[in-house]
């Protein structure tokens, strides 16, 4: 027995997660445990491992690779990124006033209600207290800003640090200083905790609120703190936890012990690299410095043209000269724009991967109904990396479930709006244990408008998707089907039939549907095939006159090719579709799934 119990549990891996803790390590274990909890249950393979660290030891840990993931401040890993390779696989999402959703925060500079202090200016001679120096919300943010006016805290200002947050805001109302560095949140959090009271304090430099940003800031906003993976860490884990992390529930335990409403897909780090570019600090230190030998390896050829001239044409020296910097300096800025565009491609094709591997993951299994099912294929084909289509099979108990989902948009657009279908698929089938095709249209499509807040009046979200679902049942060998804009189509005795959905869709906030989701039960004898698509399919452009495809040459298609097994159709089809096109682009996502029933 003690042999077997050592290896049913050595089984289980434990993945050790970095967390900054700037506010020291009890307060970290009690915000990101449940967290670690969460992604053990959901990961069940492995077992989460929370590692506090402040923000000397972090450095350490991430280069030594005493830890495989780091919840870290945005600017730490950018500093990171470039030293240790760690990539970002999540942004932080907090809750904010009214249950905004905020994946972007800033800095704030503070003082007291009654100071003389009103500008950044007017900082000059005084004393500064911040975080720390290396606090992406509580300095360096501010450091911008106040070099961006002809500050230099160093010669204009006495500069002490406290090493968190609550600590400096206390200490401004306390007169240990006469203005204060600290994050977006902190002012407001505290409020509503009772320890301050927001008439006390005055914001300098504050920005004006486009109602997208609720808090007190008075900086530039800038992407939340990343969860990242360090470059030796497996890609299929850091899939696995990224879903995890994306289908985190707002109302879980970890959510709510972080103070955040979950996490997204990651954000652009674009504008933390032009900080620190700015700044010249972390990996932009030498930026701009250059050697001799590095100008001469750089410009040999501009140099001897240059002595060139000056011997064979020294009446026109001067001329020469200012051409010759005009060039310089137009070659400069176009090295530079190129940098930068290849930098910005760069970040954005590798949060579009990303976006893939977590996609892709979130799909079914192709073989889910196997031995339920007699012959099943499934095309499912995105018209850039990632896209809007999304299916989902999956056998629980005597039912088999296939369903069809045709969202809003291409891309990365697109592929966010499938994880919110998906998510209220499982809540439906699994959390709610609903079965009936009408009832599981109408619990999306309510789903979809709670998480977009397309009720609210202040919401800007007008998005949905088009959904048909399929129940076969097993024991009464029957198809029962309810569709949104998708039809249901099946082939029997060599007869093509279709059953219409709904003229309706789901989520959006100006379309709300007409009439209720109906359900139609087909009775399944032998050799009977079903197809469900996405309008992708129908919609290809091509042939003579140039025109749509069409369901009715879609069926024709599919009526020629009904003596194959499943899986040679839909190679036929295949090919048909891309004959018709004759070189003409797609248009749109498509998904098309065909199966017959034992």
């Amino acid at each position: 027995m003690s042999l077997l119990m050592g290896t049913v549990f050595g089984s289980e891996k434990t993945v050790k997660i970095g967390v900054l803790a700037h506010r020291g390590e009890e307060v970290a274990r009690k915000m990101w445990q449940p967290t670690m909890e969460y992604l053990t249950r959901s990961v069940p393979e492995y077992r989460f491992e929370l590692v506090p660290l402040d923000f000397k030891k972090l450095y350490n840990a991430v280069g030594e690779k005493q830890v495989d993931f780091v919840v870290v401040n945005t600017g730490q890993y950018i500093e990171l990124e470039a030293t240790y390779g760690i990539s970002r696989i999540a942004t932080l999402t907090n809750h904010g006033p009214d249950g905004c959703l905020c994946n972007r925060f800033g800095g704030v500079f503070l003082t007291k209600a009654d100071s003389p202090i009103h500008t950044l200016q007017d900082m000059k001679g005084k004393t500064l207290l911040s975080v720390d120096k290396s606090s992406f919300g509580g300095w360096l943010m501010q450091l911008r800003e106040m070099r961006a006016v002809g500050i230099d805290p160093e010669s204009d200002m006495s500069v002490k640090t406290l090493g968190d947050h609550e600590k400096v805001v206390l200490g401004v109302l306390n007169g240990e200083g006469d203005v204060g560095a600290i994050r977006s949140d902190i002012l407001e959090r505290m409020a509503s905790e009772g320890k301050i009271d927001l008439n006390d304090i005055k914001v300098i430099n504050k920005q004006v609120t486009t109602g997208k940003f609720p808090y007190l800031y008075s900086t530039r906003l800038y992407p939340e703190w990343p969860f990242s993976k360090l470059e030796n860490t497996d890609d299929h884990l850091a899939q696995l936890v990224a879903v995890a992390l994306l289908e985190m529930p707002e109302e879980s335990d970890a959510a709510k012990a972080a103070k955040i409403r979950g996490w997204s897909v990651p954000s652009d780090y674009n504008p933390v690299h032009e900080l620190y570019r700015e700044l010249k600090m972390g990996p932009y230190k030498d930026l701009g410095k250059f050697s001799l030998i590095d100008v001469l390896k750089k410009y040999w050829i501009l140099l001897a043209l240059a002595l060139a001239f000056v011997v064979h044409l020294i009446a026109s020296l001067r001329k020469v000269r200012h051409q010759q910097l005009l060039l310089q300096k137009e070659k400069a800025a176009l090295d530079e724009a190129h940098a930068k565009l290849d930098h910005a491609n760069s970040l954005v094709m590798e949060s579009i991967g990303y976006a893939r591997k977590i996609q892709e993951a979130s799909l079914p299994d192709k073989h889910a109904l196997d031995g339920a099912i007699a012959d099943i294929f499934v095309c499912w084909e995105p018209l850039h990396v990632v896209g809007g289509d999304y299916f989902w099979i999956e056998q629980i108990g005597n039912k088999c479930f296939i369903v069809v989902i045709d969202c809003t948009g291409h891309g990365v657009p697109g592929a966010f709006m499938t994880m919110v279908a998906s998510a209220a698929l499982h809540r439906a089938l699994h959390d709610l244990k609903m079965a009936d095709p009408a009832e599981l249209l109408h619990e999306v499509d309510e789903r979809v408008r709670m998480k977009l807040r397309q009720d609210y009046p202040d919401t800007d979200s007008d998005d949905g998707l088009d959904c048909a679902i399929c129940v076969y049942d097993i024991d009464t060998s029957t198809i029962t089907y309810a569709g949104a804009n998708l039809p249901l189509i099946y082939v029997e005795n060599g007869t093509l039939n279709e059953i219409k959905p709904t003229r309706a869709s789901l989520g959006y906030r100006s379309i709300r549907p007409k009439k209720s989701f109906e359900n139609h039960t087909v009775h399944v004898n032998e050799g009977v095939s079903f197809y469900m698509l996405t309008d992708g399919i129908p919609d290809h452009m091509g042939g003579a006159p140039r025109r749509l495809l069409g369901r009715k040459r879609l069926g024709e298609i599919i009526l020629h090719n009904q003596g194959l097994s499943m899986n040679e159709q839909m190679k036929h089809i295949e090919m048909e579709l891309e004959a018709y096109r004759a070189g003409e682009p797609r248009r749109d996502d498509m998904t098309l799934i065909g199966f017959r029933p034992r």
